[in-house]
């Protein structure tokens, strides 16, 4: 097969996050327009969104990837290998990201302006 054939999986993978990215990009402009009011909770959940921003086309890249290589007959073991390799990147960048959510909501509010 070649990578030309794998376009409308591929396709259909970016179809299928695409409601999360955009959840993503507006939960950073959210806290970026809400800065002050938000506090430090907002630079962690910026982080987050855009660290979830990053696995999710790290993951679609990986799998571009495997595509491309299964097409060009790379060794089955050295695509596996390499897929791992994007895998574990993968969970790490969710984990963090799990975390700083976590720690933004957790974060400490400015006090409100006093009248």
């Amino acid at each position: 097969m070649t990578f030309e054939d794998w376009l409308p999986a591929l396709g259909a993978q970016a179809a299928m996050m695409t409601p999360n990215l955009i959840a993503c990009a507006v939960g950073v402009v959210l806290c970026l327009s809400w800065k002050r009011r938000i506090g430090v909770g907002a630079v962690y959940a910026v982080a987050a969104f855009s660290l979830q921003i990053a696995g999710m086309l790290l993951g679609l890249a990986g799998q571009a990837w495997m595509y491309k290589s299964m097409a060009s007959g790379m060794p089955a073991s050295s695509a596996g290998l390499f897929q791992s390799v994007i895998g574990g990147v993968h969970v790490l960048l969710s984990l963090t990201a799990t975390g700083l959510l976590i720690a933004a909501v957790l974060a400490r509010r400015p006090a409100p302006p006093q009248s």
